[in-house]
């Protein structure tokens, strides 16, 4: 079955190795990726890939699930998993308003009604003595099945919460064709010492040649006189949450999608987990016999953790309000 992914990948490859200008490349995927949501049996296929590995059911909870698919030196693509909230309802955001740098996306929803979603052109600072921007709209609607959505380099957006759980597939890139520093930032080393490596850069004045994300803002939440930009992510960044609110999580995924089979999977993998808290591994277990005997396991949002902030999770009369 991985085979299917690999001819997939291939398709890929020869588009991002033939076209250098990187938007065209991301429009003429995007048909390849409406081709994906046709495919009947690649979901599954992707979510066995991701949960054949032992260490991908034990990590930390965050309330969108990514399952890579393939990737080479160019781009990335990967099945985001939106969870709703308990309440089903769909007038918060699911994080702050954001842009991605020098970065490019494309993504089609897959299964589920989809999000609602909102696309700014890029943030202009009022004034630089102060943290408030002006956005215009440049587009607001529903991320509906097999529609493909791209966002620009330093466009600011927002996704909503969905009513239901949705998947999309998301390709990334960056805006310009991959140099040597691209292939430099992927060696495992350096991924983990990113923060000293950007700050002595930036210390040397090397930031742009080395096109690292140097920028002060890449996050805004809505306030009465416009936007504020929030310099710390920190401030907005969810942490990560129990492993069995993402065990929970996953096996609502996998009933919502028909694909209560690879439960054993997870439970082989929890089984032979030796870092994981007894007690918490014991719940986990529980969740799985609950699921095998019909019982509807609901999604999680982690309680203090994912929802409820200010500058993270506001609503659509709130972004209204602010343009």
């Amino acid at each position: 079955m991985a085979g299917k992914l690999d001819a997939y990948k291939l398709k890929f490859d020869k588009v991002f190795k033939l076209e250098n200008d990187r938007v065209k490349a991301h429009e003429i995927c995007a048909k390849l990726l409406e081709d994906l949501t046709q495919d009947a049996s690649l979901l599954k296929i992707v979510l066995m890939h991701n949960l054949s590995n032992k260490d991908f059911l034990c990590q930390g909870h965050y309330p969108v699930l990514a399952f890579p698919m393939f990737s080479n030196v160019d781009y990335e693509l990967i099945a985001n998993i939106w969870l709703p909230l308990k309440s089903k309802s769909t007038d918060y955001s699911t994080k702050q308003i954001h842009h991605h740098g020098p970065m490019l996306m494309t993504t089609v929803n897959s299964f589920g009604p989809g999000y609602f979603h909102y696309l700014f052109n890029r943030p202009d600072q009022i004034s630089p003595d102060t943290d408030l921007f002006s956005m215009k709209l440049l587009e607001a609607k529903q991320h509906r099945p097999s529609n493909s959505l791209f966002v620009d380099q330093y466009l600011a957006h927002v996704p909503m919460y969905p009513e239901k759980l949705s998947i999309t597939f998301a390709l990334w890139s960056d805006s310009k064709p991959t140099k040597f520093i691209s292939r430099i930032k992927k060696i495992p080393i350096l991924q983990k010492r990113a923060d000293t490596l950007r700050k002595t850069m930036k210390s040397m004045g090397m930031g742009k040649a080395l096109d690292l994300k140097l920028e002060d803002y890449l996050d805004y939440h809505p306030s009465p006189n416009g936007f504020i930009g929030i310099k710390n992510r920190d401030e907005v960044e969810f942490k990560r949450g129990p492993i069995r609110d993402r065990v929970q999580s996953i096996i609502h995924l996998l009933q919502e999608t028909s694909n209560e089979d690879l439960i054993d999977i997870c439970q082989d993998n929890l089984e032979s987990n030796k870092s994981m808290e007894h007690n918490e591994k014991i719940e986990c277990l529980k969740l799985m016999s609950r699921a095998r005997k019909g019982e509807e396991i609901a999604p999680k949002i982690s309680e203090k953790l994912h929802f409820g902030f200010k500058k993270a999770n506001f609503t659509h009369q709130q972004i209204k309000a602010s343009l």
